[in-house]
């Protein structure tokens, strides 16, 4: 099959595009800096410069593709993150028009059955309400909570031991790993086209907070703990470490909705299982890039 990959550097998208490449698949991926992509290029790889909310450029590169994934990047300094979010879907939705047949299949999130309350996801309510007006063949996947969010808060386990937030480390969620989204994705672009369909994945465990900072407490023989804290004060840490006010101020209303259990509002057509637990995660993933960022705290 003959399929377009948007964002192919991130978590999702880089182990996306190799997937589907050992699958036998012809990918076409679009990127701003194609020195990122030479690993993918060199293996069959087509590669398209430039940014995937231009219509132009997008328009040709799905002309005579089957299928599509699209993944809206975040931008962490933006001073209107929404209104970023919403002008990708307007121009993603121009070229889906024009080519009602193609298969989309759109990375959103837990929680995106919402219009509002709940931060970024609702840039992603957006874009499948958009998707969905102009496209025949659109799947949408609620990917739940990632297991990869727990890298961002490698400065404060290092320094601290902890991760702050303002979501009570009792707080449950079926927490999922970027490789097995990325594995369902895959599986996804492939099927045959099949209307509108929403797909909420999940891992294969409901776990808390609490439980996970224990598994990490083990995995780095350390301590590591999850540390509430108000959110005027989640607010200032991630603005501190480079986020715009804007982003910010969305990201406390997210941990403020999944401390409400955003992470069990389950609304899609089907549910699909990951098969990484958070302790393969931990060993596999995060104690690596502990390590690596421990030698690079200590070298500065």
């Amino acid at each position: 099959m003959r399929i377009v990959v948007t964002t192919p550097t991130g978590h999702i998208g880089s182990k996306l595009a190799n997937i589907l490449l050992d699958r036998g698949n012809e990918i076409t991926v679009i990127v701003r800096n194609p020195a990122k992509v030479k690993s993918l290029a060199a293996r069959g790889a087509h590669v398209t410069v430039g940014e995937h909310s231009n219509p132009d450029l997008l328009g040709g590169a799905v002309e005579n593709a089957d299928a599509l994934f699209w993944l809206t990047p975040p931008n962490m300094t933006s001073h209107d993150p929404l209104g970023e979010a919403i002008h990708f879907a307007d121009e993603g939705a121009k070229v889906i028009q024009k080519h009602p047949e193609l298969h989309v299949v759109q990375l959103s999130s837990v929680g995106a059955h919402l219009p509002n309350g709940t931060g970024p996801i609702a840039g992603l309510h957006a874009t499948e309400e958009r998707f969905r007006a102009v496209g025949k063949n659109v799947t949408s996947l609620r990917a739940n909570f990632f297991m990869e969010n727990v890298l961002n808060s490698l400065p404060t386990i290092i320094s601290d031991g902890a991760i702050y937030g303002v979501v009570p480390g009792t707080t449950k969620a079926p927490q999922i790993a970027t490789s097995d989204i990325a594995e369902i994705a895959a599986d996804q672009l492939v099927l045959p086209p099949n209307g509108h369909r929403v797909v909420d994945l999940v891992g294969p465990e409901n776990i808390s907070f609490d439980k996970s900072a224990e598994i990490l407490s083990r995995t780095i023989g350390g301590s590591v703990r999850i540390v509430p804290v108000p959110g005027e004060a989640l607010k200032q840490g991630l603005m501190k470490a480079g986020m715009s006010l804007e982003l910010a101020e969305l990201f406390l209303e997210m941990e403020e909705a999944l401390a409400k259990g955003l992470a069990l509002e389950f609304r899609g057509d089907e549910k699909l299982t990951g098969r990484i637990r958070f302790e393969q995660f931990a060993k596999e993933v995060f104690l690596p890039a502990y390590r690596e960022a421990g030698k690079m705290a200590r070298a500065s």
